[in-house]
């Protein structure tokens, strides 16, 4: 059993190793900016073409550590399944989200999501994402969220990290506002996003001076934020692409449920859908390896579980998993 994270503090902060494709090709102009995900576990999935996720043996089954009920999601009343061809592009919804007046679903308790992350089958460090409820933001209705990441104590003794991550989110897109970034090895920033015209500014906490600014996309979300907005959609079926700005680069994401599972953690056993993150850029469907999430089948859409294999090194392999609650503090 790899070790307990280590005390954890009231504040809230970001992992740095996040589940999600490294891209190639242009990028948009600015540095990259730490993103972040649910990660954590020990099981790791075998690798199996998409086709067979649904059908095939459920990943990290070898020990019986999970068992697979494969269905695929029904397609809705009057639409018929795979009529888009693989690479063409997704259309990309401008359609915002509506709250609801209680908000989505996973806003109606206190929520406080602790994960451990494996890379290579070592433990190398926890993520804690911890939503504090809803505020006003210079007038404007937001979600706070607390994103905190630190390395284990083993890999602290090389590469110390213990950062955070503010966020601010639209109660109705869900979409960043504003970004505050404590850092343990570089200088703290802010992020600014005008979702109108689909900027970015970043600027020094300390002296406010611009570290750089980003031509983005209005309606642009980050990893973190594009999967807390796919949580308060159905996943019945593949969702329209939201734009994300991620490793300097900007990507259109889609969530495409592939089956459901029942799997089994350290924290219980959960129905859940399996999810495949469907990546694209100018229009081009990008493979950058294979990415899995198992969301739970209930309304709140609790991530549990993300695999991660990278294409460029087939060895390089992350693996996330949602501890109990008595170990995420």
């Amino acid at each position: 059993m790899p070790e307990s994270p280590p005390e954890m503090e009231e504040a809230g902060q970001i992992p740095r190793p996040v589940p999600g494709p490294v891209a190639d090709g242009p990028e948009v102009p600015g540095e990259e900016i730490p993103a972040g995900d649910a990660v954590g576990s020990s099981r790791i999935p075998s690798e199996v073409a998409p086709e067979e996720h649904a059908a095939g043996p459920a990943p990290g089954s070898g020990t019986e550590a999970s068992r697979r009920d494969p269905v695929h999601p029904p397609p809705p009343a009057g639409k018929t399944q795979g009529t888009r061809e693989e690479g063409t592009p997704a259309p990309v919804s401008t359609e915002r989200y509506l709250a609801s007046p209680e908000g989505p679903p996973w806003v109606k308790e206190r929520e406080e999501l602790v994960y451990r992350v494996e890379f290579l089958g070592l433990t190398m460090g926890y993520a804690r994402f911890s939503l504090r409820g809803k505020m006003l933001l210079e007038g404007k209705e937001v979600y706070h969220l607390s994103v905190r990441a630190w390395t284990s104590d083993l890999l602290s003794m090389v590469y110390p990290m213990n950062d955070t991550i503010e966020y601010y989110l639209d109660v109705e897109t869900l979409a960043p506002v504003r970004q505050e970034h404590t850092k343990s090895r570089k200088q703290d920033d802010i992020a600014y996003f005008d979702q109108d015209a689909g900027t970015i500014v970043y600027r020094y906490k300390e002296t406010g001076k611009v570290r750089k600014r980003v031509e983005a996309l209005p309606l642009v979300y980050d990893p973190v934020s594009v999967a807390y907005y796919f949580r308060s959609r159905p996943l019945a079926e593949e969702e329209p692409s939201r734009h994300m700005y991620a490793g300097r680069k900007l990507w259109e994401v889609s969530a495409k449920p592939v089956g459901y599972e029942r799997i089994r953690t350290d924290r219980g056993e959960f129905d859940t859908v399996m999810i495949r993150p469907v990546l694209r850029r100018n229009g081009n469907l990008e493979d950058k390896g294979d990415l899995r999430i198992w969301m739970t089948r209930d309304e709140r859409h609790l991530p549990v579980r993300v695999y991660a294999k990278f294409k460029k090194i087939r060895i390089w392999t992350l693996l996330g998993e949602l501890l109990p609650d008595r170990q995420g503090g």
